[in-house]
């Protein structure tokens, strides 16, 4: 009598992350389009290019770190961290005692304004178009926002946010690269400026989009922080490593306030967040590639619009900030009539629009669309 099947649980995990790695090194592109046609019920025919995602999706190494780790994803991930810490760590030249963990940089952000708060409200200098979750977390615990317009190329002022500091100011909130405008502060510019505004009050910069950008090494303001500045920089796996759906992110932070910001929420990250976040770190070529590839389509991008005769921002995140010369919305409803999906309104700059850059059959798509949209 034949013996009875068994099956190894194990063993089939193993071989489906060997069998979904070879597939991803085959086609990421072809997979994340079948994705899309999957989810809309027809070939690639809608272009989601709203959200600032990475549409090729998690490095290879972490897609397998997943796949191979399913099993234990009953498990917290408490003894891993420590490693991707340590990690995190090295490659910013700060200690692990630096790095503040979070479920997104969000999570560090609404902490650190959390921690800014505990000594009663205040003021928080900004830019205006900007990304608002910091300043309504510090909003929500009674601090007013100063909100300074951005230059008319739509970088940050820094010369006039500097000259709204005043004694009541809790921090600087810097978004660099800026959501929503893409544009990025020269660096030693605002090396400059954030080493003296940090002399008045803390910095943040959040660094969300630098990876982005074409020189992310020379831009990142991380140095400041082991030179034992009163700055705060976060950044996230949400962008170019593509893991926006697991939620890990980091803050680094002057050791003096790290635990205390640390201490503001469990922080309980799941344990297949964290075997990502490590294999993308240890997959060198992949943020070079998905660099290369995001450029390649905003650099495309940037060309039809000005072929088109439309004003946008000079990007360096993995979008562009567009003037679409009519309402957001009246642009987000035109642009949807030919099943293309656009960013949403980021007051003050109601008619302007921000496009997250997609795969090229996605951008194919956008770039048609922009042409009848625009068509004189």
């Amino acid at each position: 009598m034949p013996a009875p099947f068994q099956f190894d649980r194990r063993q089939w995990l193993k071989s489906s992350a060997l069998a979904a790695a070879g597939l991803a090194l085959g086609s990421r592109a072809r997979l994340a389009a079948q994705h899309e046609a999957d989810r809309f019920g027809a070939s690639l025919e809608v272009a989601r290019i709203s959200g600032n995602e990475n549409p090729y999706g998690p490095s290879q190494m972490a897609v397998m770190a997943i796949l191979q780790g399913a099993e234990e994803a009953c498990r917290y991930g408490y003894d891993e961290v420590p490693k991707l810490v340590g990690t995190i760590a090295a490659l910013n030249g700060v200690a692990p005692e630096n790095i503040v963990m979070g479920n997104g940089s969000s999570e560090v952000l609404d902490d650190y304004a959390t921690y800014l708060s505990q000594s009663g409200p205040g003021e928080v200098v900004t830019a205006t178009p900007g990304y608002l979750k910091f300043t309504n977390a510090m909003a929500s615990h009674g601090s007013k926002i100063v909100a300074v317009p951005t230059t008319k190329g739509m970088v940050h002022d820094l010369a006039a946010m500097a000259a709204k500091i005043t004694p009541a100011t809790k921090c600087v909130y810097i978004c660099n690269p800026n959501n929503p405008t893409g544009t990025i502060v020269p660096a030693a510019e605002l090396r400059a400026a954030v080493i003296e505004m940090a002399k008045s009050c803390p910095v943040f910069v959040d660094e969300a989009y630098l990876e982005f950008s074409d020189d992310f090494e020379s831009n990142t303001m991380a140095p400041l922080v082991a030179e034992g500045h009163n700055v705060v920089v976060a950044r996230t796996f949400s962008k170019l490593y593509g893991m926006a759906g697991l939620r890990l992110g980091f803050g680094i932070v002057p050791t003096k306030v790290a635990a205390e910001v640390a201490g503001l929420s469990p922080n309980f990250l799941g344990i297949l967040a964290v075997r990502a976040g490590q294999a993308s770190l240890e997959d060198a070529g992949y943020a070079a590639d998905m660099r290369g590839k995001v450029k390649a389509e905003r650099d495309r991008l940037c060309a039809t619009l000005k072929e088109l005769g439309r004003d946008y921002a000079e990007p360096q995140g993995n979008f562009v900030f567009v003037h679409t010369g009519m309402p957001v919305k009246m642009f987000q409803d035109k642009m949807a009539a030919e099943r293309v999906q656009v960013g949403r309104p980021f007051p003050p700059a109601l008619d302007w629009c921000r496009i997250s850059i997609g795969l090229p059959e996605e951008m194919d798509l956008c770039h048609a669309a922009l042409r009848k949209v625009f068509a004189v």
